[in-house]
């Protein structure tokens, strides 16, 4: 379309005018913007009489034509462009927001002709805005534009591929002689930043250049001088964010891992900001400490192995040690977190850093930095105790209160790196602090916040503790029931929940289990403590489960205590639930249980069938929830309950075939099935009832799920009435619970005599169901989609003559798995590879000969589909789709060949990006590869950039390196 000056003009005016035409001005606009007349009439659109607007547009026009569509300019407009550019550059010299747009153009334009044409660029840009020869122009303004330009051009070679198709090779290059200039732009940097006369506001404008032609990887050796030369800048407020930045930028660059001498003299000369650092927390300025202490932490975290090797070394060490110090300092800052101050979070990522290098060291050489080291991780416990301290009541807003439980999570992680370096010493360390904590406590009960972080730190560690500690660990257990707690409960929640974190050391050491039972068993019927102890008791249970035993029946007391107060929630049921079914699991005889189930479930089945008969009026909000968490409790119960946890194998089958029993020890059927058998009648009115409700349904398959792990074959007791909930259930939701449901029997039941008929009805109506409901709307139904073709998958692993017997189902279920692959979730992308994979790799299969024909028949269908997804879909699939082209290769080569060359010959398949020599190369990469999975995803992942307009681009690169 033929567009004027004065048409775009009038299109912006209206643009930002009338909202109503904004959309469709808006498309014509970027039209005009893309097409060649932009060239044309984008020139007298800079005119300064214009509307502020217009000219912005026409500046931002000029730089996306130079950047983008460098192509368009011939190589005998190259000057007359930059002649254009460089006098509007002049002109809008006072004009902020449009010579941003200017600048950039310039800065586009040298990238494009410094490599061939415009070679002298940096230096001739130099000399034309030097403040005293540039005319009309105020030195200061042309000082400032200048560095403003030489920021832009390093800036524009970090966006050079995607914002100007610029290739990875060329980037290189052309990076390379934009860095042969840099001795240059580090001249006049440093005779700026020594100029007394310039303001420090340039003078921050010329640090920002520097930090930009950092990034392109100077070498240290050659920055060092004016670097450490700019540090005492650091004292200014304008300039100490960016020294900082460009110390950082160069001691933290790649390039200085090959140069360890010059990194370590640089970092002794950065301890030249410690004055800086002691100025600022004189002057509480917490912002220029945070960004010394960053510097810091930034060093460490870059050069952590060096500086452990520089600490090894005499003439280092003390360097070494003054960093690791005033990182210790920083953890140290005083006050209250993060109210008082948001400094001590900063090196938090160094102290895993030194602990994780430290250990990579062997023998004399980590001994030795265990001994250096061992006093800074002792003195860092002690700062972490006293900074996690609990603030008192309400001095903390919600927001600051998460702030600190985040603080707090990353001390509990740091005392665990300081575990690994100290050993039994930070055990000892905390011994100390906890009899300091117990003695001011019974001075002041009300000073219990010493106590509780000396638990905290416990706490932390107790996983990591060895489990062979017969010393340290041991004195403490047996410590906790002696504390004053002075009735403090949240003191004692804190000190059920750090036992509780010792579950596994005490599964190894049962002589102690006395010492923590008793405090659980009292929390659990004191309704403040409920919550801590019904979760450490759990914890214990789950751990120790035989030890437990002798203890189980002041356990099972305070249960049923606790149940019978009536004030519990949800979560804590479940854990009370839990502990129940784990204590009643062993040890116990099955009339033993039956009556204390009967006991402790009666009430609950009760109020569920109560439930059940008003689902016909309707539930409340609150009746729903409640019905949802009995379901939830019978899970539990379902889960746990089981008195032989490791299920008895007989190979008892003729064919070989092992069976599984989950009978209970005692020889009689488990109490689990007893308790299902009553229970199942109310469950299928339930499932009648709430067929829609997805809550119920979840938590009703989890039930059954769980049921059928603990019982295994002997579910089959109870297996009619399953089969009759599943398709009333999935047949009015398509509920993917169900499907897992479903994935489960099928396994397990599928080549079974006497359920295998059952299981093939069952998976014969999942798969009809999902046909006829999910294929009209895949998009609507993914989730129902990614569970059938997961089910199918499985069944194609373990039971193959299930989904073979039913002929009628086959193609059209290979034909929702090959749509399956065009949709945009992850999860059901892969699925649907696994079973178009597993499809076409057993249709060789000759007792299976039903499949053969259908991906026969489908293969041109199939391969076009996937070179669409590849070229189309999101990076993560690509593996999904390589998988399922591998799989054809290897079982349909020749009809591949074929296939190909059909495709290849239709010039209308795929974007006008891939053309027929691209698919050539494609077809012969993946033929030729067939017996390589790992080349032909490499083909795959080359066709997907080709396809997006990515190849040979840095990204590009990245891109399939990724795999």
């Amino acid at each position: 379309m033929e567009v004027s000056a004065e048409q775009v003009e009038q299109a912006v005016v209206e643009f930002y005018r009338d909202p109503v035409a904004k959309s469709g001005l808006n498309t014509w606009l970027m039209q005009a913007q893309h097409s060649r007349h932009s060239w044309t009439f984008a020139w007298p659109l800079l005119d300064p009489r214009k509307p502020e607007e217009v000219q912005f547009f026409a500046g931002n026009t000029v730089y996306m034509k130079v950047s983008r569509y460098w192509h368009e300019v011939p190589k005998e407009e190259y000057e007359p462009l930059k002649i254009k550019i460089l006098n509007l550059i002049a002109q809008y010299s006072n004009s902020k927001v449009v010579l941003n747009r200017l600048v950039k153009s310039l800065g586009a334009y040298v990238i494009h002709t410094i490599q061939h044409d415009w070679t002298t660029a940096i230096q001739d840009i130099i000399t034309m805005f030097d403040p005293g020869t540039v005319p009309g122009i105020e030195p200061s303004t042309a000082l400032n534009l200048l560095f403003s330009i030489l920021t832009i051009i390093p800036e524009e070679l970090e966006t050079m591929q995607e914002a100007m198709s610029i290739n990875s090779k060329d980037k290189q290059v052309i990076t390379a002689a934009v860095r042969n200039s840099h001795q240059s732009v580090l001249s006049l940097i440093s005779q700026v930043m020594q100029a007394a006369q310039i303001s420090n506001v340039i003078k921050e404008v010329v640090l920002k250049t520097l930090n930009a032609w950092l990034k392109l990887s100077l070498p240290l050796s050659e920055t060092r001088d004016l670097l450490v030369a700019l540090i005492p800048y650091s004292n200014y407020a304008l300039l100490c964010e960016p020294v900082m930045e460009a110390l950082r930028t160069a001691v933290t660059d790649v390039g200085t891992y090959n140069i360890p001498n010059t990194v370590m003299d640089f970092v002794t000369q950065m301890l030249r900001l410690r004055p800086v650092l002691e100025e600022a927390q004189h002057a509480n300025d917490e912002n220029t400490a945070s960004l010394v202490y960053s510097l810091f932490t930034s060093v460490v975290e870059c050069h952590s192995r060096l500086l452990l090797q520089c600490a090894l070394q005499a003439e280092h060490q003390a360097t070494v040690v003054q960093v690791v110090a005033l990182l210790l300092q920083c953890a140290a800052t005083p006050g209250q977190y993060p109210t008082d101050e948001t400094t001590s979070n900063i090196p938090f990522a160094v102290w895993f850093t030194i602990q994780d290098d430290i250990m990579t060291f062997e023998g004399e050489q980590q001994a030795e930095l265990l001994q250096l080291f061992q006093p800074v991780y002792l003195k860092l416990v002690d700062t972490f105790i006293q900074k996690s301290l609990l603030p008192p009541d309400n001095a903390l807003s919600a927001e600051e209160k998460e702030m600190f439980r985040c603080y707090r999570q990353d001390i509990c992680d740091t005392y665990m790196y300081a575990y690994y370096v100290l050993r039994g010493d930070m055990l000892s360390h905390l011994e100390v602090h906890l009899k300091d904590a117990v003695v001011k406590m019974q001075s002041d009960p009300t000073d219990w916040r010493y106590l509780e972080a000396v638990l905290h730190a416990y706490s932390s560690v107790a996983e990591t503790v060895a489990e062979t500690d017969n010393f340290y660990v041991p004195r403490f257990i047996q410590s906790i029931p002696q504390i004053p707690f002075s009735d403090n409960i949240q003191l004692i929640s804190v000190a059920l929940t750090t036992l509780g974190a010792y579950a596994d050391w005490l599964n190894y050491h049962q002589d102690h289990m006395h010492h923590v039972i008793p405090l659980m068993v009292e929390g659990l019927v004191n309704a403040s403590l409920v919550g801590a102890a019904s979760q450490a008791l759990r914890d214990l249970t789950l751990e120790c489960p035989l030890t437990i035993s002798p203890f189980s029946q002041p356990i099972l007391t305070s249960c049923q205590r606790a149940l019978e107060q009536s004030r519990l929630d949800s979560a804590e049921t479940e854990r009370i639930m839990t502990i129940i079914s784990r204590v009643l699991s062993v040890g116990k005889d099955q009339p033993t249980i039956m009556t204390y189930l009967n006991a402790t479930l009666t009430p609950y089945i009760s109020r569920l069938s109560q439930l059940k008969d008003l689902m016909g009026s309707g539930l409340s909000r609150e009746q729903h929830n409640e019905l949802v968490s009995l379901l939830k409790l019978l899970s539990c119960m379902s889960r746990h309950l089981n008195l032989n946890n490791t299920a008895v194998e007989e190979d008892d089958d003729e064919d070989g075939t092992t069976r599984r029993h989950s009978q209970a020890v005692s020889g009689g059927p488990q109490p689990l099935l007893l308790v299902l058998q009553q229970l199942m009648p109310l469950l299928s009115a339930i499932a009648s009832k709430a067929s829609t409700d997805q809550e119920v349904i979840e938590a009703l398959c989890k039930l059954l799920k769980n049921s059928i792990s603990t019982l295994v074959d002997d579910c089959v007791a109870i297996l009619p009435a399953i089969l009759e909930i599943i398709p009333q259930l999935y047949e009015a939701s398509l509920n993917p619970a169900i499907l897992d449901l479903v994935k489960q029997l099928v396994i397990l039941f599928g080549r079974e005599g006497s359920q295998e008929a059952n299981m093939g009805v069952l998976l014969r109506m999942v798969t009809t169901t999902t046909l006829s409901r999910a294929s009209t709307d895949l998009w609507a139904h993914t989730d129902a989609v990614h569970g059938c073709l997961a089910l199918l998958t499985a069944s194609f692993k373990k039971t193959p003559n299930l989904v073979s017997a039913h002929h009628n189902h086959v193609a059209p279920l290979f034909h929702l798995g090959v749509e399956a692959l065009k949709l945009p979730e992850e999860g059901t992308v892969r699925s649907a590879g696994h079973f178009l994979s597993s499809f076409i790799l057993l249709s060789r299969d000759a007792s299976i000969g039903c499949l053969q024909p259908v991906v026969a028949h489908n293969t041109e269908t199939l391969l076009r589909t996937l070179m669409f997804c590849i070229c189309n879909s999101p990076r993560h699939s690509l593996s999904s789709f390589s998988d399922v082209l591998s799989a054809l290769c290897k079982m349909y080569g020749d009809d591949l060949t074929r296939t190909f060359k059909t495709v290849q010959a239709d010039e209308s398949f795929l974007s006008p990006r891939v053309t027929a020599q691209h698919k050539e190369e494609f077809a012969k990469k993946v033929l030729k590869n067939r017996g390589s999975k790992r080349r032909i995803l490499e083909a795959v992942t080359d066709l997907a950039l080709i396809g997006r307009g990515l190849a040979g681009t840095d990204y590009g690169a990245q891109t399939r390196g990724f795999h």
